[in-house]
């Protein structure tokens, strides 16, 4: 923790502000190991506040790293912190721009000691690179997302509905020792393939239909992110030809994959790949995204992408095609990216399953 607090400090000192207020669930679990919700922290003169109200105080005293300590308030929160910064003499307040809630803002804004200065991901880009616990807790979530993917295989037949596919899914992550899915599970079979992120319907399974299946599990706070096709039978000799090369354009991706080479250059290489295949017209989203707190966080892989990919970050590789009213297919993997290369740490075959 005294780490993540050191290079806190470092980030915002730099903007000549007195204290910080994160309001961020993820960015606060990240800097306190607090699991709840409505709470807020406050980074001050070297230490870290976090102000709960009473639902949340035994819980958080039991979870909080050393040298957090845990406040509890009673409504208005803002009264409460007021007396805070003023004890601390806080005149320059930071907060998260992309995170803090209008009310919340325009409550700081009328205390006339106080001057509001806005930042951006500060937290955001201190989680992208992670340290080994982070790796270890996303590996967990990866080898249960794919047990339970295996294991989901056998239910799944002519008739069944793409809910009761989702719904065996996710009762697959917790028997496995899954906390929930990290997202809403996409289920998207025959012409419902093409919607890149075709929640699970009420729509039966045919013969011979592609299924995309787009899933993730929380274990201990952090999240996996998979993407396999499924049939009914034998696919089509096209929806074979798109596969293929939607799972070469993703084993591009992931071998180019390493550290100092910009997420950009990935998405590009191969989104190059897919335009000269023919299908450049039907991808139509970035390659990827980071892993970690989030389901989605940085770094972006898309071609205006700026980041420059670390050792220790963890994205994934996600091409895809989508061929309105006929299919879509899409393969993913959470990756780890290391000096050299990337691991790999999704443990499935990338194949069409066929049950």
């Amino acid at each position: 923790m005294l780490k993540r607090l050191d290079n806190l400090l470092e980030q915002f000192n730099g903007n000549n502000i007195d204290a910080f207020l994160i309001t961020a669930t993820p960015n606060i679990r990240y800097l306190t190991n607090f699991t709840g919700e409505d709470a807020f922290l406050l980074v001050a003169n070297n230490k870290l506040f976090l102000i709960v109200d009473s639902r949340f105080t035994v819980q958080a005293e039991g979870e909080v790293f050393e040298g957090v300590k845990v406040l509890e308030y009673k409504a208005p929160f803002i009264n409460y912190l007021k007396d805070i910064l003023l004890k601390e003499k806080v005149h320059w307040l930071g907060v998260e721009k992309n995170r803090i809630m209008l009310d919340l803002y325009l409550s700081l804004s009328s205390l006339s000691f106080l001057k509001i200065v806005f930042l951006n991901n500060v937290v955001e880009d201190l989680r992208i690179v992670k340290d080994l616990q982070e790796v270890e807790k996303i590996k967990k979530a990866c080898a249960i997302s794919s047990k339970s993917f295996s294991e989901t295989l056998a239910v799944i037949k002519e008739g069944i509905t793409e809910i009761d596919i989702a719904s065996e899914l996710e009762y697959r992550f917790r028997r496995n020792g899954g906390l929930k899915p990290s997202f809403d599970t996409i289920v998207a079979s025959g012409k419902r393939g093409a919607l890149p992120h075709g929640l699970a319907s009420n729509k039966k399974i045919f013969p011979h239909e592609l299924i995309v299946m787009d899933f993730g599990v929380f274990f201990d706070g952090y999240a996996s992110d998979t993407t396999r096709m499924v049939c009914v039978g034998e696919p089509t000799e096209e929806e074979k030809k798109v596969f293929e090369v939607v799972r070469k354009a993703q084993e591009i991706g992931r071998n180019f994959v390493c550290k100092g080479i910009s997420a950009s250059e990935v998405d590009i290489k191969v989104r190059k790949f897919i335009q000269n295949e023919g299908y450049g017209d039907y991808f139509i989203h970035g390659l990827g995204h980071g892993v970690g707190l989030e389901i989605h966080e940085s770094p972006r892989l898309n071609t205006d992408s700026k980041t420059i990919l670390d050792e220790n970050m963890v994205i994934t590789v996600e091409p895809g095609i989508y061929l309105p009213e006929k299919f879509g297919i899409r393969v993913e993997d959470t990756m780890l990216v290391g000096s050299e290369s990337s691991v790999i740490l999704t443990e499935l075959p990338r194949e069409i399953y066929i049950v």
